[in-house]
Parts: structure tokens; C-alpha cells; sequence
């Protein structure tokens, strides 16, 4: 059997008031390359490019992109196909841009194309929200643009896709600050007052009627959030700085990427440059490394390459 590639873009997790529902599809992409192995009965890994020193420290057992093969080979009823991944990496690690939703996202793609009969990219979500448990960032990794899915008990995965204005950019922002999801998580109140979590629907209604309208002037109000973006922003250092050297370089609006530590500002195609570079600006200026990009949003989601 020949190789077989696919390509995962990065997404955005929350898109502010959008806690746990709303995700976002970046150009920014991780490449997976599968290579079938006569004999094989494991999944060996090699990486390459941004972080790869930290995957390269994960028990290979664990990794999500052959146990997401595994399930689904299991899930159509077929034997498992085994030999090596090559890992190709554009999406720094645990920095709030979805790279474990790619890799999970990743397994399924390869695996469906060597079965006899593949599953949609519908039952792939399913499968993919199952392992993930929150459908935020995988769902637009698979789907492209901005998701809006909810999990309902009765209903199961409940999901719709809106397509993001061409004129948007995305200025992102990398600092070399690790905030695990599980701690992120850790931070966030039990209990939200009546009148916060009323304001907060709002602005998650707003945000999806401005992109819906291209209406990016209501993206400043669209974007506050209450409901984790108060909490987490303790954890990542100057992150107040960094969104008002944003604003003040003609940023619509910023927020924390997914649970952090990546900080995203939505921008016009002509000031995006201009806000990156304030926003890697007030970082380096309090000695904190940082990578900064100006990014579009991914229409398609994983394809093969």
C-alpha cells in the first residue's frame, strides 16, 4: 500500500463568549503522513518542526493519532492497519490551537481511507467528539470555518457551519507560556450569576450575526466573554496589555485562544500586521518569548494531500 497524507488545520476554541461551543478553523495547518509496514503491529512516530521535542516525550502507546485508527478500524468492524506516521508541525503544542484535536482529527482521516467502507466526515465527528470531549476544536479541524455544536443528551451532536468573511484576518500570538487545558479548566468559577451568563449568550448570538452579516465593527462587543476569559487571563502574563496594544492598533476585537496560552486578535486585512506586531511587542518588551502570525480562516477543514 502507498503512503498516505492528510493535512489538519489549527482552530480556535471558544471565539470568546462562545465557551465550549463555538470554533474556529485557522490557516495554519499540522501534515500527518501514514506509511503502511508489512508486520507491523504498533504505530511508530517521528516529528518534525514546532514542539517537536515535546511529542517526541509521549509514550507512543498514548498518542492520539494511532488510538484514533484504532477506533476507528474498530467502529466499521476491520483489522487494524499498522506501521508509521510522520508528523509534520506548523501548530505549537499546548498553546490553545487545537494540536490534539489535529491529531485526533488526523487518525480517523487515515484510518477512513484504508477501510473498505469509509465514514462520513458525520460519523468521523461523532467518533472524534467521543474521544475529545468537547466539539469546539474538533469540529472545525474536520469541518473548516466557524462551528457552532452543542452535545445534547437526546440528540447527540447537534452542529452548523457559518462561513467567515474573506476581508477577516487573524492576528495571533504565541507565548512561550504552557497552560494545560486541565488546569485552564481548574480556574473557571461553579457557579456564574444569572445576569453574567444572560449577557454572555448575547454576545455569543452577536458574535454569529456579525460574521453571518460581515458586520466587523460589532465584533468589539461580540467578543467580551464572562465566563472564562476573566479567569485564565491571570494565567498568561501581560494578557490585558497585549489586548489593548491590540484595540489601540485597530484590532476589532481579542480574546484567548482556546484555554490559552495563544492570544487572537480579529483584524481588517490592512491593519492585521500592525496588530501582531503590537501585540509580540508588549511581550517582548516583559521578557516573554513569543511567535506572532497573521492568519486566515480555514474554509475546508482536513482534506488529503
Amino acid at each position: 500500500m502507498m503512503s498516505i497524507a492528510v493535512r489538519v488545520p489549527a482552530t480556535s476554541a471558544n471565539c470568546g463568549p462562545g465557551f465550549d461551543s463555538l470554533g474556529l478553523a485557522l490557516a495554519m495547518y499540522n501534515t500527518f503522513t501514514f506509511t503502511p509496514m508489512e508486520g507491523a503491529d504498533t504505530y511508530s512516530y517521528t516529528f518534525q518542526g514546532l514542539g517537536a521535542d515535546i511529542l517526541e516525550q509521549e509514550n507512543p502507546e498514548d498518542n492520539l493519532i494511532g488510538e484514533s485508527m484504532k477506533k476507528l478500524f474498530a467502529v466499521v468492524g476491520e483489522e487494524g492497519v499498522f506501521g508509521r506516521i510522520d508528523v509534520s508541525i506548523a501548530i505549537p503544542p499546548a498553546r490553545g490551537l487545537g494540536s490534539s484535536s489535529t491529531a485526533i482529527v488526523a487518525g480517523l482521516m487515515l484510518a477512513n481511507r484504508l477501510v473498505k467502507k469509509p465514514l462520513s466526515k458525520e460519523a468521523m465527528l461523532e467518533l472524534a467528539n467521543e474521544m475529545e470531549g468537547h466539539p469546539d476544536n474538533v469540529a472545525p479541524a474536520l469541518l473548516g470555518d466557524l462551528i457552532c455544536a452543542v452535545q445534547d443528551g437526546a440528540a447527540g451532536l447537534c452542529y452548523g457551519k457559518i462561513s467567515v468573511p474573506d476581508s477577516l484576518r487573524f492576528a495571533v500570538v504565541v507565548p512561550d507560556v504552557l497552560v494545560s487545558t486541565e488546569y485552564a479548566r481548574s480556574v473557571l468559577p461553579t457557579q456564574i450569576a444569572h445576569k453574567k451568563a444572560a449577557a454572555n449568550v448575547g454576545r455569543a448570538a452577536l458574535l454569529v450575526a456579525a460574521l453571518q452579516q460581515n458586520k466587523p465593527e460589532l465584533l468589539a462587543v461580540a467578543l467580551e466573554d464572562m465566563l472564562h476569559v476573566p479567569y485564565r487571563k491571570e494565567l498568561i502574563p501581560c494578557c490585558d496589555e497585549v489586548f489593548a496594544a491590540a484595540r489601540e492598533a485597530g484590532a476589532y476585537g481579542s480574546t484567548i485562544s482556546g484555554s490559552g496560552s495563544t492570544l487572537i486578535a480579529y483584524c481588517n486585512e490592512s491593519t492585521a500586521h500592525q496588530v501582531v506586531e503590537a501585540m509580540v511587542q508588549v511581550f517582548l518588551r516583559n521578557g516573554i518569548e513569543c511567535i506572532g502570525e497573521v492568519l486566515t480562516a480555514d474554509a475546508n477543514g482536513a482534506d488529503y494531500i
